[in-house]
């Protein structure tokens, strides 16, 4: 054996793979050594050790095996196969940022509380049925103004909306005139409020307003509002003009 040949346990050490490895790739006809002794065992010759190094840069692009022994015999096509490498990897790129935004949406949802299997079905649920609704260019909106307004100030509007919705509801219940000063002061605060979500963004205003239309008040709501406050709350707005 020369200083040229390498054994297969020699050429992993030094090229950083396993023996297993170089044995598939054996197997793939991808690197086969091309040297045998007189004792029946091979070896791998400078070229061959070369080609190893191709392949290994080529699957450091992230190349499947099938289209690197193209590669590895020609470099024709060689530009079409990184195009079309590329293209895949940007659909994975794409994918994986997608599963990032549900993730980070899921995340928020829980808000800190305890962990338990009911609370994560329901902020599941709840992320589901934006995505419904909202494009995913909506949602990366939305979930911009949710980090500038912080948790704190997410937890105090959801808390705001609650006391809101109990005192319209205390104020239906009662009878008031939806043109009382009470009442209207409810009407502007939730326009406020509603404004704060959507940023003044008319899309996302317009995806809010089909998401209550189509999935009635309470799921909408998560259970904030029902059906006859929230009628209640808009004969009161359409009172103001």
């Amino acid at each position: 054996m020369t200083a040229e040949h390498h054994r297969i346990g020699e050429l992993a050490k030094v090229a950083g793979v396993t023996v297993r490895t170089l044995h598939h790739y054996d197997e793939l006809g991808l690197l086969t050594p091309s040297v045998r002794t007189a004792g029946g065992h091979r070896l791998y010759t400078a070229e061959d050790v070369q080609r190893l190094y191709r392949l290994l840069a080529l699957r450091g692009l992230g190349l499947p095996l099938d289209e690197i022994g193209a590669l590895l015999e020609t470099s024709d096509g060689v530009a079409e196969t990184v195009r079309r490498h590329l293209e895949r990897v940007e659909r994975q790129a794409e994918a994986l940022e997608g599963l990032r935004a549900r993730l980070t949406r899921l995340l928020a949802a829980l808000d800190g509380g305890e962990d338990s299997s009911q609370r994560f079905l329901d902020a599941l649920e709840a992320m589901s049925m934006f995505e419904k609704y909202y494009t995913p260019e909506q949602l990366q909106q939305l979930e911009q103004r949710r980090q500038q307004l912080g948790d704190d100030e997410i937890k105090r509007v959801e808390d705001e909306w609650k006391d809101l919705y109990a005192q319209v509801r205390e104020h239906r219940e009662k009878g008031t005139d939806p043109q009382d000063p009470a009442v209207q002061a409810l009407v502007r605060r939730s326009g406020e409020l509603i404004q704060l979500f959507t940023g003044g963004d008319p899309g996302i205003a317009a995806s809010l307003k089909r998401m209550y239309e189509a999935e009635g008040p309470a799921r909408a709501s998560r259970g904030v509002a029902d059906p006859e406050d929230l009628e209640y709350l808009e004969r009161a707005r359409a009172s103001r003009s």
